[in-house]
């Protein structure tokens, strides 16, 4: 019997340790869980404890360009079939200037191929775009003079659609060639866009003698973005040549489709 008195008393002792023992483990739970939860209150207030944005790299303002045409349109002249092209443009940082050259090379048509070089200044003046570009053409196949130009452009929106024109005169061929247009964009999706154009042309002593209406142009493009620096570009054109024109050329539905990559 005292055998079992002491059994009973060293399992009530055990049960007394076992049962401090839970409440010293439930304490200590309870305890690290407050504290806790008062860190996290502490670190929703704090500044210093919240995670910065990642930032994007800054580009170099360089973009490079290549694409396919199946007319090389030229001013409203089909001057080649099936042509490749490239292209490389950098905008200087912290000036207006942008340079660039651009090299396409049909396969058939009047057009061996062409290297233009250029640079342009771009300002923006009482909500109008505004730009001067000079451009040399260069024919390297053929070994056909080079030719100069010197272009002046200005656009803007009009909020329904965006407005366009240009006025380029050739020092070569000394005739003036002037164009301009209409556009509006409309969002298919986050990463697409269908924007169309149209517009108007006009030339003196460039593809005929005294002034007349060069041609006009209706286009459909679809610039996706593939990625925030990387663009694809289909498209597709009409041209109708009128009277400076149309004694050489045809109306003609012409398309393409570009790649672009900025850096």
């Amino acid at each position: 019997m005292i055998g079992l008195f002491a059994k009973a008393d060293d399992f009530q002792s055990n049960q007394g340790r076992q049962n401090r023992m839970k409440k010293t483990i439930a304490y200590g739970i309870a305890g690290a869980f407050a504290i806790a939860v008062a860190n996290a209150g502490d670190m929703s207030s704090c500044d210093k404890c919240v995670v910065p944005p990642v930032v994007e790299e800054p580009t170099i303002g360089a973009t490079l360009s290549s694409g396919y045409m199946t007319d090389y349109i030229f001013y409203g002249v089909d001057f080649g079939g099936n042509a490749v092209w490239t292209g490389l443009d950098y905008a200087v940082a912290g000036t207006p200037l942008s340079v660039g050259v651009w090299y396409i090379n049909p396969t058939d048509g009047l057009l061996d191929d062409e290297l233009d070089v250029y640079a342009s200044v771009g300002q923006e003046i009482a909500g109008f775009d505004m730009s001067l570009t000079m451009t040399g053409y260069f024919f390297p196949d053929s070994g056909s003079d080079a030719t100069y130009e010197l272009g002046y452009g200005i656009g803007r929106s009009l909020g329904v659609v965006d407005w366009n024109a240009t006025a380029r005169y050739d020092f070569e061929v000394e005739g003036w060639y002037f164009e301009t247009g209409l556009s509006k964009g409309f969002a298919i999706s986050d990463m697409m866009e269908l924007v169309i154009s149209t517009g108007i042309s006009y030339q003196v002593d460039y593809f005929s003698n005294g002034g007349d209406f060069n041609h006009i142009y209706v286009m459909a493009a679809l610039p996706i973005a593939l990625t925030s620096d990387v663009t694809l570009e289909p498209y597709v054109a009409g041209l109708f040549a009128l009277d400076a024109i149309d004694s050489f050329q045809d109306d003609i539905v012409h398309g393409g489709v570009s790649l672009s990559v900025s850096f």
